[in-house]
């Protein structure tokens, strides 16, 4: 499941013509996916924070 979202990710920034599309791709899902599993902490706080830096590190490409 992990591999398709990491494809589906690395052709996106692909699209876009960013470099290095599939180590941009593994920051991003390897993000997402420590927040995920940090929010199980049950604190809605890092779920926020992390998301809007993500959100924020996505709009600087």
């Amino acid at each position: 499941m992990i591999r398709r979202l990491l494809d589906w990710a690395g052709r996106q920034f692909r699209e876009r013509g960013v470099s290095d599309p599939d180590d941009l791709a593994l920051t991003l899902v390897s993000g997402y996916q420590g927040m995920s599993l940090l929010g199980a902490l049950r604190n809605p706080d890092i779920m926020t924070r992390e998301g809007a830096r993500l959100l924020r590190w996505l709009d600087s490409l």
